[in-house]
């Protein structure tokens, strides 16, 4: 009978299997202090219905010793509805261990297994390795090589990498964590508002029709495609990034003053009310300063314009799903479906990776709060801030993970927006 070799699914996984078939405890342990780690809670104690249960130590088959067991990211289970996850780290561990004569198994049945001893002794060594890793750097492109690659699934969880990378979570992950159990409620709760599956389907819903930037914002956005349009310079094979590099210059397109002109003849054709002629004035100026700092980030070249904000809504949409699935707010289907659609409505909208990569950071900057949006708000390691962050969501900050995701993105050979066709 013919097996398939085993693929680690993270270069955490790799360096653990790799250490441990060599005999080598310091690597073993280095590979675990780098690694979320987590460990398995019944939902109902997790929700607080039933009290927690005392830890209990299993025998392991293989060493035969009494052991904790925790799982690498790389080897949760798949998803299931009444068993969560919660994170921690090697130092918290070392602390808070329970029994001297208990072992850390780490992936227990698993390629990628280890156990190791837990005297005082050892848990020192722990705390020790533990400070002399570095933490994880900012903007990390993390790809899980048995998660979806290719594909319509993978197409529309790519349109969630923006988010992926700035939160340090795999791009490609579609399973029983976000981030870990508690924090995805969390963020769900005090975030987005979400408590209930049907709170969740709300927010799925209204994230898929992305006008998350606002009426005015759109409405502009496509009065100035039709005046380019009109004007001949509106872009080709559909790519609602246009004029597109190399086809054009910028004063092929309409200035800003002729854009808003053309946007105020056309409510006053309506009969449209003075608040809404000066809403949708100004919604072209904050469109045209965005699209200004945009062009000096190089995420625009001069001769392109943005034709659709939806892009950041949709990104958010795929995040969204990922954490309702996390949360148990709805079923791996659900998740698949509303990811599915966004990747649908990206096509519909955009013609290319870079002119959804554009139209993100444009409905980024236009939705309610700018950059400074606590939608922006990276939720760190437990034991460990999140490097180069406060916490607090800031302008500053965020802008720097924003573009520091894009670069990554638009960059990095294994990127899914340089691997995966738009179409």
């Amino acid at each position: 009978m013919f097996f398939a070799p085993w693929t680690p699914p993270t270069p955490i996984e790799q360096q653990l299997q790799a250490a441990t078939a060599r005999g080598d405890w310091d690597g073993q342990i280095g590979a675990v202090a780098a690694a979320e780690l987590y460990v398995a809670v019944a939902r109902v104690e997790a929700d607080g219905l039933v009290p927690p249960a005392p830890l209990a130590p299993y025998r392991d088959p293989a060493s035969g010793k009494r052991c904790l067991p925790v799982l690498t990211r790389g080897a949760l289970p798949l998803w299931q509805p009444d068993w969560v996850f919660q994170r921690t780290t090697l130092d918290v561990l070392a602390l808070e261990w329970p029994h001297d004569k208990w072992h850390l198994a780490v992936n227990p049945g698993q390629p990628a297994a280890a156990v190791l001893p837990a005297t005082p002794l050892d848990r020192a060594a722990w705390l020790e390795v533990y400070a002399e890793t570095p933490p994880p750097a900012p903007g990390r492109l993390l790809s899980l090589y048995t998660g979806p690659l290719h594909g319509p699934l993978a197409q529309g969880l790519a349109c969630g990498a923006p988010l992926a990378v700035r939160d340090g979570v795999p791009w490609n992950e579609l399973g029983t964590v976000y981030r870990d159990y508690d924090a995805d409620r969390a963020v769900l709760r005090d975030t987005w508002g979400v408590a209930d599956p049907a709170g969740w389907w709300h927010l799925t819903e209204r994230l898929l029709t992305g006008a998350g930037a606002g009426r005015d914002a759109e409405f502009a956005l496509r009065a100035r495609e039709g005046l380019a349009e009109h004007a001949g310079t509106a872009p080709g094979s559909g790519d609602a990034q246009g004029p597109t590099a190399g086809s054009g210059d910028a004063q092929d397109s309409p200035t800003t003053e002729e854009w808003r002109q053309a946007v105020t003849q056309v409510l006053v054709h309506r009969a449209a009310p003075e608040a809404e002629v000066r809403a949708m004035d100004a919604a072209v100026t904050r469109i045209a300063e965005a699209e200004g700092r945009l062009r000096s980030e190089a995420v625009l070249q001069p001769d392109q314009r943005v034709a659709s904000a939806a892009a950041h809504d949709l990104a958010c949409a795929v995040v969204v799903a990922r954490l309702g699935l996390a949360a148990r707010l709805c079923g791996p289907a659900d998740a698949e479906r509303v990811i599915l659609s966004a990747g649908e409505a990206a096509r519909r909208t955009y013609g290319s990776w870079p002119a959804f990569a554009a139209g993100f950071q444009l409905g980024r900057a236009l939705r309610p709060g700018g950059a400074g949006d606590p939608r922006a708000a990276v939720h760190g390691l437990p034991g460990r801030a999140a490097p180069g962050h406060d916490g607090a969501g800031s302008s500053g900050s965020s802008d720097y993970d924003a573009l520091l995701a894009h670069r990554v993105l638009t960059a990095d050979p294994a990127s899914p927006w340089l691997n995966i066709p738009w179409s």
